[in-house]
């Protein structure tokens, strides 16, 4: 059976397959970005020109089975600023516990926990996970392009 541009069997063009197939592997890369790439890139700048300091929780909120805790702290430049935590599972910080915060310098809103650069707890867990799906939705779908591409030239 050989493919031609004018169509398949059944009407459905090899443009029309094509272009599903390029927008069914364009979809996971946004979350891909937020939710990977974003959080690294953010730990990345802070390693480089982060500062540390001791930061206090002053409160505790719960959101389902996570905690997000609310940590104050002073920047060496005398500066008061609050970082929140995201949504944690494993490990709540409560209020009156000290911990090492890491900020940046030109944004002292940015900051993270000094324990959390390399990754919230499961992070590289949910990575590694999320880099395998990728790879059994993306890997059959490039065959099979591989495939139309090689059967219409």
């Amino acid at each position: 059976m050989t493919f031609s541009f004018a169509s398949l069997e059944g009407g459905i063009t090899a443009v029309g397959v094509i272009i599903v197939i390029g927008i069914g592997l364009l979809v996971p890369l946004p979350f891909f970005y937020a939710f990977v790439m974003v959080p690294r890139s953010r730990a990345r700048i802070l390693k480089q020109r982060g500062v540390t300091v001791t930061g206090e929780c002053v409160r505790i909120s719960w959101d389902e089975n996570a905690s997000i805790s609310t940590i104050k702290y002073v920047t060496k430049d005398g500066r008061r600023s609050t970082h929140r935590t995201r949504p944690n599972y494993s490990m709540p910080i409560e209020p009156g516990d000290e911990v090492e915060v890491v900020y940046d310098p030109l944004h002292s809103d940015r900051a993270q926990l000094k324990g959390w650069l390399d990754g919230e707890p499961g992070q590289k867990f949910t990575t590694r996970a999320m880099l395998i799906l990728e790879g059994f939705f993306l890997i059959p779908q490039l065959l099979w392009v591989y495939v139309i591409f090689y059967n219409i030239f």
